[in-house]
């Protein structure tokens, strides 16, 4: 598969329209994006190749099933990492990698799109009245 200019973002959450309403934001501001409902499905799907590496990750942990080992990988791929989060979730699991960045909730999709653009620090997504 052929590399396009536009930068690739992965999209891990279990809930569909979560992942459908960042991915369009994304999209509209320049970006590609691929959507997956696991760590497992999107670590092994660019092991086989089936999937570029991402410029960057955005990861929504709540109520997302993992097992150990699986975010270590994730991190393994070397792309940053946005760690989508609620206010109380586990302390141990935040401090366990080192996150390219961290949005607790309440957050909207504009920040999410925007901390992307940050990480990755591109000129050619402009944002659009979000």
């Amino acid at each position: 598969m052929a590399r396009s200019r536009k930068p690739l973002i992965w999209i891990i959450d279990n809930n569909h329209w979560e992942r459908a309403n960042i991915g369009a934001v994304l999209m509209e501001r320049g970006c590609e994006v691929e959507g997956f409902a696991s760590v497992f499905h999107a670590v092994v799907m660019y092991y086989r190749g089936t999937v570029e590496k991402p410029s960057a990750i955005v990861l929504e942990i709540i109520n997302l099933p993992y097992r150990s080992g699986e975010l270590e990988e994730l991190a393994r791929i070397g792309a940053p990492i946005t760690l989508l989060t609620g206010v109380y979730e586990d302390v141990d699991l935040i401090d366990k990698l080192e996150w390219a960045a961290i949005l607790r909730r309440p957050f909207t999709i504009g920040q999410v799109a925007r901390t992307v653009e940050r990480l990755l620090n591109l000129s050619v997504i402009v944002e659009k009245n979000a």
